[in-house]
């Protein structure tokens, strides 16, 4: 129970921006099952803030607003961080050990400035889009539940990448990860997708159809492979940014499967 109680913690910890104030020792052997298990509370927190301002302000975008503020102040500053040093390192032609460099740099460069403010903007997009688009036709709740756990996807891809590469000559997160296992990160993806489906197929009609409402999770598969393989090929593995460069691509492509899927559907 120990090891649960710290592996937990000190991945909660290590990926969280809130304080933990429980006491524990360091330990990752554990990992890789809760990266994608505390996706589920990143996903419970954006669909709770949702819910709760969204009957108080007439303006989506302030309630969009709101939801992003919370969770990239409470979750997700330390991906976007990683997005923006791979932005700079990967766009910049040099070689891999020049890109190793770059990641350590503390200066934030014009890459990262501009990958940035499209992310962000492209983001802000995509959940406004859905989220009129689920007001506009009165859509079930199920669809609203789906597009929240964009942060699952994204947890579960950056939980895939460690799993399929080795890490970078880098003495930070990938050296803490360097004995990361497949198997515990398996189970990890299959119990935290074990709590959308379960809900999904107990209130949705059983059909062919149904299998729509899982494909924004595919993103997490599709983020995992392919910044795996550039970050392969850039980097020589991967390194604390580069996963979360796969975190926030996980969650971008959740929403851009979902908006696409409800476009056409609506």
């Amino acid at each position: 129970m120990n090891k649960l109680h710290n592996s937990f913690l000190t991945t909660f910890g290590l990926i969280c921006r809130i304080p933990v104030k429980f006491k524990y020792n360091m330990d990752f052997t554990m990992f890789g099952f809760f990266f994608p298990i505390i996706g589920l509370i990143v996903s419970a927190l954006v669909l709770g803030v949702f819910l709760l301002f969204n009957p108080i302000f007439t303006q989506l975008g302030i309630t969009i607003f709101l939801v992003l503020i919370i969770q990239y102040g409470a979750f997700n500053l330390f991906h976007f961080d990683g997005l923006l040093d791979c932005a700079d390192a990967f766009l910049y032609n040099t070689s891999k050990e020049r890109r190793l460099s770059i990641l350590t740099d503390k200066r934030t460069g014009a890459f990262a400035i501009f990958a940035g403010v499209v992310y962000l903007l492209f983001k802000i997009y995509l959940l406004f889009t859905s989220i009129s688009i689920l007001s506009l036709h009165g859509s079930n709740w199920i669809w609203i539940l789906i597009l929240f756990s964009y942060p699952l996807t994204g947890r579960i891809a950056g939980a895939i990448m460690p799993a399929i590469i080795t890490p970078a000559e880098d003495p930070g997160l990938a050296e803490l990860l360097k004995e990361y296992s497949p198997l515990p990160v398996i189970t990890g993806i299959l119990l935290s997708l074990s709590v959308p489906v379960i809900i999904i197929l107990f209130s949705a009609p059983m059909s062919v159809k149904t299998i729509i409402y899982f494909m924004p999770f595919s993103g997490s598969i599709i983020a995992g492979v392919v910044v795996s393989i550039l970050s392969k090929q850039m980097l020589g593995g991967y390194t604390g940014d580069s996963i979360g460069l796969t975190i926030e691509t996980g969650e971008i492509i959740h929403l851009v499967i979902l908006t696409e899927i409800l476009g056409r559907l609506f």
